[in-house]
């Protein structure tokens, strides 16, 4: 009889008498002297249930007021094939945290970012621990274990951004956003939250009506916050120190009650995610077999026209485990590996209902910035000349996450996916270089004897070094971006204080937007720093292809050169302005910062795009996609020379526009 016990029933039973705590040890010891001949997969899981049940009852009998987040913690734990692995995952990671609060008190005296440095302790563990890629284990901790280890982090991460937070960035900035869909069957897509009402500033500048407005419908989405938000640059800044590493931050806002705030999806990012208002429940799953669906990015699942429904995650159709299922309440923190499936919502998080959730994701960029193994090779092979018999996906703008890769062993899959180690773009660690060359060799070596054997040995290193350079520059154009964030902040609150004791009508008018203020926002501020990532990704890119035989690849087949004499034609700001069709590679605007995509769909003047990592956004503007390869002005024609009239030279969209129509009709 005492095997019939739902888990459910029993966290139910365990909060009535303290004399239970007894009958949970009995019944633990009764599960182990099980003979594992008679065993079934379902006793592994009572066993668990059973060993954290009693863990929990111990611990609600000596605290009382967490006991409920101790519940959502131990459900998570039982759910996984390996409970006990876990709790020693966050056992490591408590201890690191402990040993890490000094430097982290240091880092925020010295930056005199105080209120910050809980956030780079919390990094700084997760950059010393295992936790990453494909082979990595998501984790959670409560505000109250935070708390027990961080004795001078007064109130952690709770109320650290508030929804008033939001609503005074809209009105001391020009910030966009997206609201994501909500349907929990099909893949997550978002779109624009406001579009311009008229042709002044402020009929362009998305509203907190926009936002309210759009929160009704789905989760708000502030991508690349941390490069936009003061507050928020200050936190990721201590997440790129903390880990060496050109990080990012995205801000979410999702209201009470939202059956589903993102539909089931993976991301190409390892994240730390920190609830800093309301409650949010999340699932998270392990990653599903690339190999049953090959085509698939196992970074985007889930995205776009991709679907990850959430009954067949629960049903484990895709090979995939529930290792997570928790509500996070303020200041509580969840990592989730990237490839690792998860879903969000905010229906029956008790009180409070009617409070918005807010959580901020910093993102561990390690593959969105090549620093991984199957990047590193590709880049080694274009730069030898070599082609990539194995795996394929040899152009500049090929998905290097689908096909072959995800067919060959697991093993060596899960090798090729690992991150460079973090450290590696710190600048006094020149010896990892010799560490990074010997296991891309290694790799590579798995993947295909043959194709490897082809590669000089030179070309190995040489890789290792130029992706060195290159994200050692990448990351201090980041550092740069959000010291210049938190510049702008100091800034503003300088010229708030000195306004303080003006009357209302005198605030409004010492408050009003003028050219040098408009200047400072983060629109104008980011675009520069958005050019030189765009730069630096460019150059390593053309770096690859110097010297090799493939180099065609790089622009469909078409050469080093080719379209070169055709740009001599096109007008000017023609990658902004010459229209769009579908299936065209473009760059579009994601927050500030232009990144590969492809048109999805064109709609009168709006222009779907998908990124390189299976996001998608609809309704984009003309000036927010930029067209990356100009068109032939002299199309062949079976050895025909016949000319294609191009449009003058500096036409304004509208002229362009109405010369396009005018020239198709002869």
């Amino acid at each position: 009889m005492r095997l019939i016990l739902s888990h459910q029933q029993l966290l139910t039973i365990i909060s009535i008498s303290p004399l239970l705590l007894l009958l949970l040890n009995e019944v633990e010891s009764f599960i182990t002297s099980t003979p594992s001949s008679v065993k079934k997969s379902g006793y592994t899981s009572f066993q668990n249930t059973f060993h954290h049940s009693r863990i929990l009852l111990r611990a609600t009998l000596e605290e009382p007021s967490s006991a409920a987040s101790k519940t959502e913690s131990s459900s998570s734990s039982s759910s996984s094939s390996s409970s006990s692995g876990q709790h020693e995952l966050d056992e490591e990671i408590i201890k690191l945290i402990s040993s890490t609060a000094e430097d982290s008190k240091q880092w925020g005296t010295d930056f005199d970012l105080v209120e910050e440095s809980p956030f780079y302790n919390i990094f700084s563990a997760v950059r010393s621990s295992s936790v990453f890629g494909p082979k990595g284990r998501p984790f959670y901790f409560s505000r109250n274990d935070i708390d027990s280890v961080m004795a001078d982090s007064a109130n952690g991460f709770a109320g650290y951004f508030t929804f008033d937070d939001m609503a005074k960035a809209l009105t001391d900035d020009f910030l966009d956003a997206s609201r994501g869909t909500t349907d929990n069957r099909k893949g997550w897509k978002v779109a624009a939250v406001s579009n311009p009402r008229g042709s002044s500033f402020e009929d362009a500048r998305m509203s907190l009506t926009d936002v309210n407005t759009a929160l009704q419908k789905g989760t708000v989405i502030f991508n690349t916050a941390g490069s936009h938000i003061p507050k928020l640059a200050r936190a990721t800044l201590a997440c790129t120190d903390a880990a060496s590493l050109p990080c990012a931050s995205n801000l979410y806002i999702t209201a009470a009650n939202k059956r589903t705030s993102a539909p089931p999806h993976t991301d190409r990012q390892d994240v730390v995610i920190v609830q800093t208002a309301g409650k949010k429940h999340w699932r998270v799953y392990s990653p599903p077999d690339p190999a049953m669906k090959p085509g698939a990015d196992m970074y985007a699942r889930g995205k776009g026209e991709d679907n990850l429904p959430l009954y067949m995650l629960e049903e484990a159709e895709f090979g995939c485990r529930k290792l997570v299922d928790v509500t996070l309440e303020e200041g509580d923190v969840l990592f989730v590996p990237a490839g690792f499936p998860h879903t969000t919502d905010t229906v029956n998080i008790g009180e409070e209902s009617d409070k918005a959730s807010i959580h901020i994701t910093f993102n561990f960029d390690t593959i969105v910035w090549q620093l991984d193994y199957l990047s590193l090779r590709r880049l080694a092979l274009r730069r030898a000349g070599v082609a990539d018999s194995a795996l394929g996906q040899e152009g500049k703008d090929d998905n290097r996450y689908v096909g072959n890769v995800n067919l060959v062993p697991s093993e060596v899959r899960n090798e090729l996916f690992s991150s460079l180690p973090l450290g590696f773009l710190d600048e006094e660690k020149v010896e990892m270089v010799d560490e990074v060359t010997q296991k891309l060799e290694h790799v590579s070596r798995l993947v295909d004897q043959a194709t490897y054997d082809l590669v000089p040995s030179q070309i190995w290193r040489e890789t290792v070094e130029k992706m060195r350079s290159s994200g050692m520059e990448m990351f201090d154009i980041h550092r740069d971006m959000y010291l210049a964030a938190i510049d702008e902040g100091r800034t503003r609150e300088t010229e708030e204080a000195m306004t303080a004791h003006l009357s209302d009508t005198e605030q409004a008018t010492a408050n009003a937007m003028t050219p040098e203020k408009m200047q400072r926002l983060s629109l104008f501020r980011c675009q520069k720093f958005g050019d030189k990532i765009d730069a630096n990704i460019e150059d390593l890119t053309n770096w690859s292809f110097e010297g090799s035989t493939s180099h065609s690849l790089s622009s469909g087949g078409g050469g080093a050169g080719a379209g070169a004499d055709d740009t001599d034609a096109l007008p000017e700001n023609w990658e902004f302005t010459l229209p769009l069709t579908v299936g065209d590679q473009v760059e579009a605007d994601l927050g500030g910062a232009f990144f590969e995509a492809i048109v999805t769909k064109v709609d009168n003047s709006k222009y779907d795009v998908k990124f390189f990592d299976g996001d998608v956004m609809d309704g984009l503007d003309r000036s927010m996609v930029k067209l990356m390869t100009p068109p032939s002005a002299s199309p062949e024609s079976n050895g025909d020379e016949t000319e294609e009239e191009q449009p003058p030279p500096g036409l304004t969209k509208k002229e362009l526009k109405k010369w396009m129509k005018k020239n198709k009709k002869k």
